[in-house]
Protein backbone atom coordinates (compact mmCIF):
# COMPACT_ATOMS: atom_id res chain seq x y z
CA UNK A 1 0.00 0.00 0.00
CA UNK A 2 1.26 2.88 -0.82
CA UNK A 3 1.79 5.73 1.86
CA UNK A 4 0.28 9.58 1.40
CA UNK A 5 1.54 11.94 3.72
CA UNK A 6 -1.11 14.31 5.07
CA UNK A 7 -0.82 17.97 4.77
CA UNK A 8 0.16 19.90 7.63
CA UNK A 9 -2.58 22.49 8.37
CA UNK A 10 -0.84 23.34 11.94
CA UNK A 11 2.28 23.44 13.35
CA UNK A 12 3.40 24.52 17.08
CA UNK A 13 6.02 27.34 16.91
CA UNK A 14 9.02 26.11 19.49
CA UNK A 15 11.52 28.81 17.75
CA UNK A 16 10.74 31.23 19.93
CA UNK A 17 11.96 31.63 23.53
CA UNK A 18 9.98 32.02 26.51
CA UNK A 19 11.76 34.78 28.13
CA UNK A 20 10.50 37.23 29.67
CA UNK A 21 11.24 41.08 31.34
CA UNK A 22 12.13 38.99 34.46
CA UNK A 23 14.90 37.22 32.15
CA UNK A 24 15.89 40.04 30.30
CA UNK A 25 16.27 42.21 33.75
CA UNK A 26 18.68 39.18 35.41
CA UNK A 27 20.54 38.80 32.31
CA UNK A 28 20.98 43.33 32.45
CA UNK A 29 21.94 43.13 35.87
CA UNK A 30 24.75 40.25 35.62
CA UNK A 31 25.98 41.90 32.60
CA UNK A 32 26.45 45.42 34.54
CA UNK A 33 27.83 43.33 37.59
CA UNK A 34 30.42 41.78 35.96
CA UNK A 35 31.74 45.14 34.14
CA UNK A 36 31.61 47.03 37.75
CA UNK A 37 33.99 43.99 38.99
CA UNK A 38 36.14 44.73 35.82
CA UNK A 39 36.72 47.43 36.39
CA UNK A 40 37.15 48.21 40.35
CA UNK A 41 39.44 44.88 39.58
CA UNK A 42 41.47 46.97 36.67
CA UNK A 43 41.44 49.86 38.83
CA UNK A 44 43.19 48.07 41.79
CA UNK A 45 45.68 45.99 39.88
CA UNK A 46 47.17 49.54 38.20
CA UNK A 47 47.51 51.63 41.84
CA UNK A 48 48.73 48.19 43.12
CA UNK A 49 51.62 48.49 40.07
CA UNK A 50 52.11 51.96 40.04
CA UNK A 51 52.63 51.88 43.95
CA UNK A 52 55.70 49.68 43.63
CA UNK A 53 57.15 51.47 40.37
CA UNK A 54 60.63 52.80 41.35
CA UNK A 55 61.71 56.19 40.44
CA UNK A 56 64.30 55.30 38.39
CA UNK A 57 61.98 53.00 36.37
CA UNK A 58 59.52 55.62 36.13
CA UNK A 59 61.89 57.96 34.76
CA UNK A 60 63.05 55.44 32.45
CA UNK A 61 59.92 54.99 30.78
CA UNK A 62 57.99 58.11 30.93
CA UNK A 63 60.40 61.17 31.70
CA UNK A 64 60.25 63.58 28.35
CA UNK A 65 63.74 63.68 26.73
CA UNK A 66 62.78 66.11 23.58
CA UNK A 67 60.53 68.33 22.85
CA UNK A 68 60.29 70.52 25.79
CA UNK A 69 60.03 74.15 25.84
CA UNK A 70 61.42 76.54 27.91
CA UNK A 71 61.99 80.29 27.98
CA UNK A 72 64.14 83.51 28.27
CA UNK A 73 60.74 85.51 29.50
CA UNK A 74 61.18 87.00 33.18
CA UNK A 75 57.77 85.21 33.87
CA UNK A 76 59.40 81.73 33.43
CA UNK A 77 62.58 82.32 35.08
CA UNK A 78 60.67 83.69 37.88
CA UNK A 79 58.31 80.06 37.91
CA UNK A 80 61.63 77.89 37.58
CA UNK A 81 63.07 79.82 40.57
CA UNK A 82 59.92 78.88 42.86
CA UNK A 83 59.92 75.50 41.01
CA UNK A 84 63.90 75.56 42.50
CA UNK A 85 62.91 76.06 45.85
CA UNK A 86 60.31 73.71 46.24
CA UNK A 87 62.40 71.07 45.00
CA UNK A 88 64.95 71.48 48.07
CA UNK A 89 62.74 69.75 50.66
CA UNK A 90 64.04 66.48 51.09
CA UNK A 91 60.92 64.52 51.54
CA UNK A 92 60.34 64.71 47.59
CA UNK A 93 60.28 61.39 45.42
CA UNK A 94 63.78 61.28 43.81
CA UNK A 95 62.35 62.04 40.45
CA UNK A 96 64.10 64.19 37.77
CA UNK A 97 61.82 67.37 37.76
CA UNK A 98 62.30 69.48 35.20
CA UNK A 99 59.77 72.59 34.39
CA UNK A 100 58.24 72.70 30.54
CA UNK A 101 55.89 75.47 28.83
CA UNK A 102 53.44 74.31 26.77
CA UNK A 103 50.83 75.97 25.08
CA UNK A 104 47.10 76.61 25.91
CA UNK A 105 44.71 79.95 26.21
CA UNK A 106 44.14 79.63 29.67
CA UNK A 107 45.67 79.58 32.51
CA UNK A 108 46.77 76.26 33.64
CA UNK A 109 49.39 73.69 34.96
CA UNK A 110 49.89 69.54 34.39
CA UNK A 111 52.31 66.96 35.66
CA UNK A 112 53.58 64.69 33.20
CA UNK A 113 54.43 61.19 34.55
CA UNK A 114 58.31 60.59 34.92
CA UNK A 115 58.72 64.26 36.86
CA UNK A 116 57.73 67.13 34.71
CA UNK A 117 55.71 69.84 35.18
CA UNK A 118 54.04 72.07 32.33
CA UNK A 119 52.70 75.38 33.04
CA UNK A 120 50.59 77.72 30.09
CA UNK A 121 52.06 81.02 29.34
CA UNK A 122 48.39 82.56 30.55
CA UNK A 123 48.59 81.05 34.02
CA UNK A 124 52.40 83.24 34.60
CA UNK A 125 50.76 85.96 33.26
CA UNK A 126 47.86 85.66 35.51
CA UNK A 127 49.31 84.58 39.20
CA UNK A 128 51.15 87.74 40.05
CA UNK A 129 52.40 86.89 43.27
CA UNK A 130 54.98 84.52 44.07
CA UNK A 131 52.72 82.65 46.69
CA UNK A 132 50.28 81.74 44.47
CA UNK A 133 51.83 80.32 41.52
CA UNK A 134 54.32 78.49 44.32
CA UNK A 135 51.26 76.94 45.49
CA UNK A 136 50.27 76.04 41.79
CA UNK A 137 53.32 74.09 41.19
CA UNK A 138 53.26 72.56 44.77
CA UNK A 139 49.96 71.29 43.30
CA UNK A 140 51.84 69.56 40.54
CA UNK A 141 54.43 68.37 42.99
CA UNK A 142 51.80 66.94 45.09
CA UNK A 143 50.53 64.36 41.91
CA UNK A 144 53.87 62.96 41.78
CA UNK A 145 54.23 62.67 45.42
CA UNK A 146 51.48 60.54 45.90
CA UNK A 147 51.94 58.71 42.19
CA UNK A 148 48.58 60.47 40.78
CA UNK A 149 50.57 60.57 37.29
CA UNK A 150 51.36 56.97 36.92
CA UNK A 151 48.07 55.38 38.58
CA UNK A 152 46.05 57.21 36.44
CA UNK A 153 48.50 55.94 33.20
CA UNK A 154 48.07 52.29 34.26
CA UNK A 155 44.56 52.48 34.81
CA UNK A 156 43.73 54.08 30.79
CA UNK A 157 45.89 51.46 29.71
CA UNK A 158 44.52 48.35 31.72
CA UNK A 159 40.84 49.72 30.50
CA UNK A 160 41.77 50.75 27.28
CA UNK A 161 43.49 46.62 26.66
CA UNK A 162 40.61 44.74 28.25
CA UNK A 163 37.71 46.99 26.12
CA UNK A 164 39.91 46.70 23.23
CA UNK A 165 39.96 42.99 23.79
CA UNK A 166 35.87 42.85 24.58
CA UNK A 167 34.50 45.18 22.00
CA UNK A 168 37.21 45.72 19.23
CA UNK A 169 39.31 48.26 18.74
CA UNK A 170 36.74 50.35 16.33
CA UNK A 171 34.27 51.11 19.25
CA UNK A 172 37.21 52.57 21.92
CA UNK A 173 35.87 56.24 21.32
CA UNK A 174 32.51 55.21 22.65
CA UNK A 175 34.03 53.19 25.59
CA UNK A 176 36.36 56.23 26.24
CA UNK A 177 33.90 58.40 27.18
CA UNK A 178 32.27 56.42 29.35
CA UNK A 179 35.20 55.38 31.45
CA UNK A 180 36.05 59.47 31.03
CA UNK A 181 32.77 60.05 32.93
CA UNK A 182 33.57 57.47 35.61
CA UNK A 183 36.75 58.67 36.10
CA UNK A 184 36.06 62.34 37.29
CA UNK A 185 35.65 61.15 40.99
CA UNK A 186 38.38 59.28 40.84
CA UNK A 187 40.40 62.32 39.31
CA UNK A 188 38.61 64.84 41.87
CA UNK A 189 39.81 63.13 44.86
CA UNK A 190 43.57 63.33 43.00
CA UNK A 191 43.18 66.75 42.97
CA UNK A 192 42.17 67.19 46.68
CA UNK A 193 44.83 65.23 47.68
CA UNK A 194 47.13 67.43 45.39
CA UNK A 195 45.67 70.27 46.86
CA UNK A 196 46.66 69.28 50.26
CA UNK A 197 49.52 68.20 50.00
CA UNK A 198 50.58 72.03 47.83
CA UNK A 199 49.79 73.92 50.69
CA UNK A 200 51.78 71.97 52.65
CA UNK A 201 54.53 71.79 50.93
CA UNK A 202 54.47 75.63 50.56
CA UNK A 203 53.98 76.22 54.22
CA UNK A 204 57.27 73.71 54.75
CA UNK A 205 58.98 75.67 52.57
CA UNK A 206 58.25 79.42 52.95
CA UNK A 207 57.12 79.12 56.84
CA UNK A 208 53.40 80.45 56.19
CA UNK A 209 50.75 80.16 53.35
CA UNK A 210 49.76 84.00 53.20
CA UNK A 211 48.13 84.65 49.55
CA UNK A 212 48.76 81.05 48.09
CA UNK A 213 44.89 80.90 47.29
CA UNK A 214 45.20 83.60 44.75
CA UNK A 215 44.65 81.05 42.01
CA UNK A 216 41.78 79.14 43.30
CA UNK A 217 40.27 83.02 44.37
CA UNK A 218 40.94 83.80 40.82
CA UNK A 219 38.72 81.33 39.23
CA UNK A 220 36.08 81.39 41.59
CA UNK A 221 35.99 85.16 41.10
CA UNK A 222 35.91 84.77 37.19
CA UNK A 223 33.76 81.68 36.80
CA UNK A 224 31.22 83.42 39.03
CA UNK A 225 31.22 86.59 36.82
CA UNK A 226 30.72 84.23 34.08
CA UNK A 227 34.12 84.05 32.65
CA UNK A 228 33.53 80.74 29.98
CA UNK A 229 36.99 79.98 29.74
CA UNK A 230 37.08 77.81 32.82
CA UNK A 231 34.73 75.53 31.27
CA UNK A 232 36.95 72.91 30.49
CA UNK A 233 39.56 73.50 33.80
CA UNK A 234 36.75 72.91 35.86
CA UNK A 235 34.99 69.62 34.68
CA UNK A 236 37.80 67.47 36.31
CA UNK A 237 38.38 69.36 39.29
CA UNK A 238 36.55 69.81 42.40
CA UNK A 239 34.08 72.42 42.62
CA UNK A 240 36.16 75.23 43.40
CA UNK A 241 33.87 77.31 46.54
CA UNK A 242 34.02 73.57 48.36
CA UNK A 243 37.63 73.77 47.42
CA UNK A 244 38.54 76.82 48.66
CA UNK A 245 36.70 76.65 51.79
CA UNK A 246 38.70 73.36 52.66
CA UNK A 247 42.17 74.75 51.67
CA UNK A 248 41.20 77.76 53.75
CA UNK A 249 40.83 75.65 56.55
CA UNK A 250 43.85 73.81 56.21
CA UNK A 251 45.89 77.21 56.04
CA UNK A 252 44.27 78.29 59.12
CA UNK A 253 45.19 75.10 60.69
CA UNK A 254 48.90 75.19 59.41
CA UNK A 255 49.82 78.81 60.09
CA UNK A 256 47.93 78.44 63.60
CA UNK A 257 50.71 75.78 64.57
CA UNK A 258 53.35 78.26 63.31
CA UNK A 259 52.33 80.51 65.60
CA UNK A 260 51.76 78.17 68.17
Amino acid sequence: MKFVPKELRETADTSRGQSDWRSFLKNSLAVAAFFVCLYILLGLAADLIASHISEQLEARLFSIKAGIEESESPEFKRTQRLFGRLLQQPDLRPLPYRLFLFPADHPNAVAVAGGSVGVSPALLQSVSGDMGLAMVLGHELGHHQLRHCVKRLGRALLYRGAMALLFGAQRLSVIDAALYASETRYSRRQEREADEFGLKLVHQTYGHTREALEFFEMILREHESGNTRWSTFLASHPHTLSRLNYLRKLQRSLDRSETG
